[in-house]
């Protein structure tokens, strides 16, 4: 699939769950569209209808950024989602393609060391996990590191790994799902502008070869900008603790990578990741 096509298929099932009520329009007689039609997209973005339908098919070329723009706010799109309509369209606001990380430098690895009580790791666009530190480690349970390196991937380990789910608080299918989705909208939002074409479909085939959940999430055509969150994690030692995960963008030359710090949001849970590096007792 080229990215005038992923434009098209995001075009369409965005038009899709806008209701037209909520863009100042009636619901049209006898439609069968679940949101908006076509037309009714191109008029309020001032475009013909033609040239709107050739977008949604993949068939339009050198697409003005003030169309895109004009699309996105008929369609109420947020700012992630513009910015992924505009990066499908070649429109990198002076930002070239970088390659994905796939390897740590050693002074990376210090850097993961040094950050010993807190919890961290570096993954890559893809959410390949590269290297997690000893405190990271000791929360989760089991050493990441020694996974094969097919299995140290976000998606796989949510999908897969009991006790990663455990470690994320995930008791249900309907959580696991959620967590999932959240994931693979950040990730989607990577690949517009991170990737070569070649890399990308490469890599998403293997993602989707990890499980049918990830399948489903990704159909959803989501799209979502990391952020700093804030939750309860299960630590493996030192038992529920609130923590704020941080992703930092690390770039060095033409190579992308992002540092995922986990951080403790109170003086009770600093205390508790530090004594969790010394005192090896398990909390189930």
């Amino acid at each position: 699939m080229t990215n005038p096509e992923r434009l098209g298929e995001f075009l369409r099932l965005k038009r899709n769950t806008i209701a037209p009520e909520s863009v100042g329009l009636g619901k049209a007689l006898r439609s069968r569209t679940p949101g908006l039609r076509r037309e009714d997209v191109a008029e309020l973005a001032q475009i013909s209808t033609v040239w709107y339908a050739k977008l949604e098919r993949g068939k339009a070329e050198r697409v003005s950024r003030q169309v895109l723009l004009g699309i996105a706010r008929a369609m109420r799109c947020d700012d992630s989602e513009t910015r992924y309509l505009l990066q499908l369209a070649g429109y990198q606001d002076g930002v070239g393609r970088i390659e994905t990380c796939n390897k740590l430098s050693v002074a990376s690895k210090n850097l993961l060391e040094a950050l010993n009580p807190v919890p961290a790791l570096f993954c890559n666009d893809f959410y390949d996990i590269l290297q997690v530190n000893q405190a990271f480690e000791y929360m989760v349970g089991f050493d990441v590191n020694a996974l094969p390196v097919h299995q140290r991937n976000t998606f796989w380990l949510l999908e897969h790994n009991p006790q990663w789910q455990h470690w994320l608080n995930v008791s249900s299918p309907e959580e696991l799902t959620n967590c999932m989705l959240n994931a693979s909208a950040r990730v989607r939002a990577a690949l517009a502008s991170r990737v070569s074409e070649e890399e990308w479909q490469l890599r998403l085939d293997q993602l989707m070869a990890a499980g049918p959940i990830f399948r489903e999430v990704w159909a959803n055509h989501r799209v979502k900008a990391k952020e700093q969150i804030v939750r309860h994690y299960r630590h493996c030692r030192a038992g529920q603790v609130r923590l704020v995960k941080q992703s930092w963008a690390n770039a060095s030359g033409n190579i992308s990578g992002d540092l995922q710090v986990f951080l403790p949001e109170n003086d009770m849970d600093k205390a508790r990741l530090q004594a969790a590096m010394t005192h090896p007792q398990v909390v189930v």
